[in-house]
């Protein structure tokens, strides 16, 4: 069979994860097509993606949590999906990477768009992963492991798609109070983005966050400059900057994680498969 896995990853999470997927479906004997959405022509050329997917038995679609949904670009992938005319003759999977606090309504507000597109769904898998200013291993044994199991069950599953009147109920919200929350979600998050600047004496315009932005909301004039309607506030320019010239108020970061732990809690299992 021909596995096709789209992927958003700014922090490199679900880039490692997709590619741990990658290693064993390859070695049963499947061959693996990763595509990224946030990188090179990926980030708008939606009608290669849409020539991939023609191609495709399976299809896996991964994200990181953001504003208890998936990443901006995978959400606009989705719609795309759905004013596109042709039919798809795939099955789905969708993988979240995420901080153990919540998956919110990704699952469900992906389950509700395949629905819409009679795309069938085989199953879900959610894994802690860290922030991506926390330099923490990724993925470990346990959770390398644990991405194997997700596909061994749909592999032992034979694929089987999950029944559309057991779909909204397993892949409902964990908490109560997500379903409370996920409204003002958004007008909260945009509230809470932190400002990102750009130290022009230390900008050498090397391309490196121009190509990396997973959203392209940086070019390059006589310094790298930031273009905040595109921006998604994921931070890897941070990241992508060796030379410091991207700033932002990173510590406040853990401040907020400590204040959505307090509200919303940690869900339990944090790692889950979803079947």
């Amino acid at each position: 069979m021909h596995f096709k896995l789209i992927y958003i990853s700014p922090n490199g999470t679900t880039r490692k994860t997709s590619e741990v997927l990658k290693t064993v479906i390859e070695k049963n004997g499947h061959s693996v097509e990763l595509l990224d959405l946030g990188w090179g022509t990926n980030r708008d050329n939606y009608e290669m993606i849409f020539n991939k997917l023609k191609e495709a038995d399976i299809v896996g679609f991964g994200s990181p949590a953001y504003h208890m949904d998936m990443l901006e670009p995978m959400k606009r992938l989705f719609e795309e999906m759905l004013i596109n005319p042709e039919a798809y003759d795939f099955k789905a999977f969708v993988y979240l990477n995420y901080a153990g606090i919540t998956s919110g309504k990704a699952f469900f507000n992906a389950a509700k768009l395949f629905d819409a597109m009679d795309i069938p769904i085989i199953g879900g898998m959610k894994v802690v992963a860290p922030h991506f200013h926390h330099q923490e291993t990724f993925p470990t044994a346990i959770s390398e492991s644990f991405i194997q199991s997700f596909y061994y069950k749909i592999q032992a599953n034979q694929f089987v798609a999950i029944p559309i009147k057991n779909l909204y109920e397993l892949f409902a919200p964990r908490k109560i109070r997500v379903n409370l929350l996920y409204p003002l979600v958004h007008i909260i998050g945009k509230k809470r983005e932190l400002p990102i600047s750009i130290i022009q004496e230390l900008c050498v315009t090397c391309g490196k966050c121009e190509r990396e932005c997973p959203v392209g909301a940086i070019s390059m004039n006589e310094i790298a400059t930031l273009d905040t309607e595109k921006c998604i506030h994921c931070y890897h320019c941070l990241v992508a900057c060796k030379l410091n010239a991207i700033k932002a108020p990173i510590e406040k970061l853990d401040e907020m994680i400590k204040l959505n732990k307090i509200m919303i809690g940690m869900e339990k299992p944090k790692n889950y498969i979803y079947m």
